[in-house]
C-alpha cells in the first residue's frame, strides 16, 4: 500500500542593512599672533611645525585588516584551540563507545552531536568598536624668537579648531518575508473509516 506523503516548503526571512556614513570635517583656525617692540632692533623668529601621529592599527584589526604576523598568531591561537576542541570532543564520544555493552544509546547519541549544525547568529556591531582604538599623538610646534635690543610685547592667542562629526546610521530592514506551504503527494488520502 502506497501511503500518502506531505510536502512542506519554507523560506526564512531575510533581514538586510543600509549604512549611512557621512564624511566629518575639522578646520583649524590659524592663531592670532601681536607682536609690539617700540625699540629698533633685530628680531629672528623660527618656528618648528607641528606633528600629529595616528595610530589606526587596532581599529584596522577590527576590519581584519591586520599585519601578516599578527594574521598568522591569531590563526594558529584559533586553530590550536579548535585541534583542543577536536580531541576533547573525540575522547568524550570514545569514553561513551566504552560503555556500549552496558545498554547505553551512545551510538544515537553521538550521531545526534555530530549531525546537528549550530543556528547561525545575526547581530550589529560597530567597526571599529570604540573611538579609543585609534591613537593620537600631537607634537605642538615650537616658537623661538630672539631681540637683541629689548623686550618685545607679545600676545598670542590660540584658536580652537572646528570638528563637525556627524552621526552614522544603520537601517536594518526586512527584504524578504518567511513562509510555509504543505501540499500531500502520492496516492489520493481515502477519508472514510
Amino acid at each position: 500500500m502506497k501511503m500518502p506523503q506531505i510536502e512542506i516548503q519554507q523560506q526564512n526571512a531575510r533581514t538586510a542593512i543600509q549604512h549611512s556614513r557621512p564624511q566629518m570635517s575639522i578646520r583649524q583656525p590659524s592663531a592670532t599672533l601681536e607682536i609690539n617692540q617700540d625699540l629698533a632692533g633685530t628680531l629672528n623668529i623660527s618656528r618648528t611645525a607641528s606633528k600629529m601621529y595616528i595610530d589606526q592599527s587596532e581599529a584596522f584589526a577590527d576590519a581584519n585588516l591586520k599585519a601578516p604576523l599578527r594574521q598568522l598568531k591569531e590563526w594558529s591561537q584559533a586553530g590550536k584551540q579548535a585541534a583542543m576542541a577536536y580531541i576533547a570532543k573525540t575522547a568524550g564520544q570514545g569514553e561513551q563507545l566504552k560503555k556500549i555493552e552496558n545498554g547505553t544509546n551512545a551510538l544515537p547519541s553521538i550521531a545526534r552531536q555530530n549531525g546537528e549544525k549550530p543556528q547561525r547568529q545575526a547581530g550589529l556591531v560597530m567597526m571599529p568598536e570604540s573611538a579609543f582604538k585609534v591613537r593620537f599623538n600631537f607634537v605642538p610646534s615650537e616658537l623661538n624668537i630672539e631681540s637683541k635690543w629689548g623686550k618685545p610685547t607679545i600676545h598670542a592667542r590660540k584658536n580652537d579648531p572646528e570638528i563637525h562629526i556627524p552621526k552614522w546610521q544603520a537601517d536594518v530592514y526586512l527584504e524578504q518575508k518567511n513562509w510555509i506551504t504543505f501540499s500531500v503527494a502520492g496516492s489520493t488520502v481515502n477519508q472514510q473509516l
